[in-house]
């Protein structure tokens, strides 16, 4: 999974809270561009929101679990009282977003697009039978090249006691 910039005008809240409201839109484009090509500065300001302006806005509800003061944040930070001994300061507020652990919270306006895993092998694996099997002790085997002898040249074993003769 991968982050990226939100260009849209409406920032991703959805896991954070819910929208009672939808937030003014702006006029689409006349030609093929992003929202605010062909608005003015006043108009683009007015429907650009920011993640800060849409959690303090009346249209969007936010979750129940978000920390409103001191205590709240105590008790939703990483330390662990039953697994830490002797812990720093920090770790006690220090909280689960800033350790790169996901949560329902949103600290930027990105959105998160999933990537597809290329095949380690390049390729889809295809099975199917095999037409012929060579036997590991073959002569064709062997490293091929000109001087590569691929027959014995008149030379045969004599099935006693294995030497080696010529007719």
């Amino acid at each position: 999974m991968i982050k990226i910039r939100n260009t849209s005008y409406k920032p991703n809240l959805e896991h954070e809270g819910k929208f009672l409201l939808p937030l003014p839109s702006p006029p689409p484009p006349s030609t093929k561009g992003i929202w605010f090509t062909e608005l003015k500065p006043h108009e683009r300001l007015f429907f650009h929101q920011t993640l800060n302006s849409v959690r303090k806005s009346r249209r969007y509800s936010p979750n129940p679990n978000i920390p409103f003061d001191n205590l709240d944040f105590n008790l939703q930070s990483r330390y662990h009282h039953a697994k830490e001994l002797f812990p720093e300061k920090v770790d006690t507020v220090l909280q689960k977003e800033t350790v790169c652990v996901e949560t329902f919270r949103v600290l930027r306006n990105t959105k998160d697009v999933i990537i597809k895993k290329p095949d380690p092998l390049g390729h889809p694996l295809r099975i199917s039978g095999i037409k012929e099997k060579i036997s590991p002790h073959s002569v064709k085997l062997i490293n091929s090249g000109h001087r590569t002898q691929l027959t014995n040249n008149g030379f045969s074993r004599q099935p006693a006691d294995g030497n080696f003769f010529h007719y």
